[in-house]
């Protein structure tokens, strides 16, 4: 079943198509969806979109978020992404086959904020709302997901994915299918919302419940892509669609967050070279980024779009908030 909504920020039914696409990426469906911009107050969204009855179909089976990886995986994956982005690489880089391997776990520096809370002092309970199963975070990887902090901290989650939640239950974690099913008075030292905001049916909706359950000197930490991106800008089509229903920018997480009585202590946005080769790869993206980057190649892409990531033009953002 389709539905039409309006804006969910504003309320505002009027909109301009921005950008139309189906599912490159996982191939579950080749439906054409719309995305559209409000003419109120600038929020892009799908409309008309998948109803929530309908929307796990478009999830696709092997959806890697939602499948713990193995042992081994995990170790190689940090050990690529350590050589490649530490002076190694240089060295590395000299075997071609090896190089462009690891050229795609080039990526920028960034301090999980999770970690960077409670090594500073932060207190209280970890909620995790889209956790999947909390072996692996976009980005973060392994270090980064919900099973990682139980070291340092108690840590509940929120998964709507049947087989995750039962995976993270067997392991003792305190998983939720919906965040209506948490007690209204528990409260939270921090909230993490890791690349799940964009495909949530009402993003307000859950910018109330952080200003309801975090504690007064709490963070939140809200991760997504960023639809004022550079790649967005030269292709507002590279989206994942149907699964990403709202496409947000800085001012949209600010608007947002002023609504709901939170502050913005800190937004960063940032890119790394894989994103564009694989948009290329799956034909949403100029061709001419289609062939993987050498190691060096990455290295020198990474630092030249860092300056796009001071300007705000970063694919992809993080933003920090607190109670005002």
């Amino acid at each position: 079943m389709i539905e039409n909504v309006a804006c969910d920020f504003c309320g505002c039914d009027k909109t301009v198509p921005v950008a139309m696409q189906t599912d490159l990426l996982h191939h579950t469906t080749e439906e054409i969806y719309t995305i559209v911009r409000c003419i109120g107050c600038g929020l892009s969204f799908i409309n008309p979109r998948p109803s929530p009855s309908e929307i796990g179909r478009y999830y696709a089976q092997n959806y890697s978020f939602h499948i713990a990886p193995s042992v081994l995986h995990n170790l190689a994956v940090d050990v690529a992404i350590y050589v490649a982005n530490t002076p190694l690489a240089w060295i590395a880089g000299m075997l071609p086959g090896i190089g462009r391997h690891l050229a795609r776990f080039v990526k920028p520096c960034i301090s999980d904020p999770v970690r960077s809370y409670y090594a500073t002092g932060g207190t209280g309970i970890m909620l995790d709302i889209g956790c999947g199963a909390g072996a692996n975070a976009h980005f973060w990887g392994r270090r980064g997901a919900l099973l990682s902090y139980r070291k340092i901290t108690k840590d509940v989650g929120v998964e709507i994915n049947d087989h995750a939640r039962k995976s993270l239950a067997d392991k003792g974690v305190d998983v939720h299918n919906d965040i209506e099913s948490i007690p209204k008075n528990q409260l939270f030292g921090i909230i993490r919302m890791n690349w799940s905001l964009e495909h949530v049916y009402s993003p307000l909706r859950y910018f109330q419940f952080i200003k309801d359950h975090l504690e007064k000197k709490g963070r939140a930490v809200i991760a997504v892509p960023n639809y004022d991106g550079l790649i967005y800008k030269l292709a507002p089509d590279c989206v994942e669609l149907p699964i990403h229903l709202y496409h947000f920018r800085p001012r949209d997480i600010e608007n947002y967050a002023g609504k709901c009585g939170l502050s913005i202590l800190d937004i960063l946005t940032f890119s790394y070279p894989q994103m564009f080769v694989e948009g290329a790869q799956t034909g949403m993206f100029s061709e001419a980024f289609a062939t993987q980057f050498g190691l060096y190649e990455a290295r020198n892409f990474q630092s030249m779009v860092t300056r796009f990531d001071r300007a705000k033009w970063g694919n992809d953002m993080i933003a920090v908030l607190e109670h005002k």
